[in-house]
């Protein structure tokens, strides 16, 4: 049987006289386990109606509930935790969405990111702004869309106190990144394995397996956010992982025609290549590691107050990388020869780079070819014309193929990788795909094909600067960066 704590009636003193009624009945069927669900919402369909209330409701149901936090998570309602956030208090909001990340319930956190960015404007304190990003952290895996919207929220309210938030949601949201045309699955379990370093993972299980052979086919040279999954994969698969790009880098252009298959590549899929290696590395590696918690960001509001929260939320034991493996990774002996060796290998490393650009692009050509039967006739059509022949097709404008139709996006896209010869279409494509899907699909696809030697680079350069200076509001401020970053790259 659930006890209320003995101090609880001495609460009722600190409620408006309106709520105490309702919060008798609460305490009551709290005791009692009878009607607990109808006495609560009771409550806080009295208590969050006035902003003036909710401080000292919230209070009033933390203190209530502290044995029984996960009873209050479960039954807590989004839009009061907004009325209690406008209102200037977080206690509520803090302990219950440190109860949601604890048990992973990526869903309610999803829906209070979305509640938070469409009521901005009246929830831009300095410690909101620390959930805001606190929330980004924890959706980055599994909700990347999500994540990256509520950081786009977030950042015009940050300042210096935010900045150790700031690097860690940036870091998340690039690992998010990674994986994010992962497998729902995946994207949980790696999820689940990034936020709990310490414990020692098996990677031989057919579910694990494909989550490694997913991340591989994601992997590319130096990609920020990779060092959190390097950190818990077994160190032999990641060595193989990494051969298999630096394999791919250095292969040869080599044109891919539409009849030809892909030749096969190493299988990262099965444990028997690397396990043997990976059980040795486990118990030689002796350094205690540091857990991840997505929960962390949350619980300092209610244990120690706003102000700590502000000068403390990111320098609990939330620590999103361990320190020691980044430095054990990072580090390397340099001597005038081995600098003199590495300064002459960048030109190599960047023709590397732009040959492997242009054998994903020749591939993903073959590809749509092969799964967008139905629009060869257009495309081919698009291919044998001019501009002025093609403009109201490739617009939009036509019956055969209107912007809103599915297959229209699927077109464009399609022409990004195997572009026609006429300038003035190249010139406008990437145009096209920026007014019907501005995000970050399409800075990913512009990214990929912005390499030295890629028939779209001018064109995708081009349209990328147009969007920056014309066209912001279409972007949130993370997207405008890499839009900058493409435009007018280093």
């Amino acid at each position: 049987m659930v006890s209320a704590s003995p101090e609880t009636s001495d609460l009722l003193t600190e409620l408006p006289a309106e709520l105490r009624s309702a919060a008798e009945n609460l305490i009551k069927a709290l005791r009692t386990e009878s009607g607990l669900n109808q006495a609560f919402s009771d409550f806080c369909a009295r208590a969050y109606v006035k902003p003036d209330w909710a401080g000292s409701a919230s209070e009033f149901l933390v203190k209530l509930f502290e044995d029984h936090e996960d009873k209050l998570a479960d039954m807590t309602r989004i839009p009061d935790l907004i009325i209690e956030l406008a209102s200037g208090h977080l206690t509520l909001t803090c302990m219950v969405a440190y109860r949601w990340a604890a048990h992973s319930d990526t869903a309610r956190l999803a829906k209070l990111a979305d509640a938070l960015a469409a009521t901005q404007s009246k929830v831009s304190a300095p410690e909101v702004t620390h959930i805001m990003l606190a929330l980004v952290t924890s959706l980055a895996i599994t909700r990347y869309p999500r994540a990256e919207n509520m950081y786009a929220v977030a950042e015009p309210h940050t300042t210096e106190e935010h900045s150790e938030g700031m690097a860690e949601a940036r870091q998340w949201l690039a690992a998010g990144r990674i994986i994010r045309g992962c497998s729902l699955e995946s994207r949980e379990l790696w999820d689940h394995r990034l936020r709990r370093k310490r414990t020692s993972w098996t990677w031989d299980e057919p579910n694990e397996c494909a989550a490694l052979a997913e991340l591989a086919d994601h992997l590319s040279p130096e990609q920020e956010g990779a060092e959190l999954f390097r950190a818990i994969t077994p160190p032999a698969w990641w060595d193989l992982a990494i051969k298999r790009v630096t394999e791919n880098l250095a292969k040869p252009v080599l044109k891919v025609q539409e009849s030809e298959k892909p030749e096969p590549i190493a299988d990262l899929t099965e444990p028997p290549a690397w396990a043997e290696i990976t059980a040795q590395s486990k118990t030689e590696d002796l350094e205690p590691n540091i857990i991840i918690w997505n929960g962390w960001p949350f619980v300092w509001g209610w244990l120690i107050g706003i102000i700590v929260l502000a000068l403390m939320i990111w320098l609990s034991p939330y620590n999103l990388v361990d320190e020691r493996t980044i430095k054990r990774a990072s580090e390397v002996e340099t001597s005038p020869k081995t600098t003199t060796a590495a300064t002459t290998t960048i030109p190599k490393i960047e023709a590397e780079a732009d040959s492997l650009g242009e054998i994903w692009r020749q591939e993903m050509a073959a590809k749509s070819a092969t799964e967008f039967t139905d629009l060869k006739p257009l495309f081919d059509q698009i291919h044998r014309d001019t501009w002025t022949q093609s403009e109201n097709l490739l617009s939009g404008e036509t019956p055969e193929l209107p912007k809103n139709d599915p297959r229209y996006l699927k077109l464009i896209i399609w022409l990004h990788v195997d572009p026609p010869k006429d300038e003035e279409i190249r010139a406008r494509i990437p145009g096209f795909l920026a007014n019907i899907q501005a995000n970050s699909d399409t800075l990913d696809l512009w990214q990929k094909l912005n390499y030295e030697g890629s028939p779209m680079r001018e064109s995708i350069q081009a349209e990328a600067q147009k969007q920056f200076h014309s066209n912001k509001d279409s972007w949130s401020p993370m997207q405008e960066t890499q839009l900058w970053r493409i435009g007018w790259p280093q």
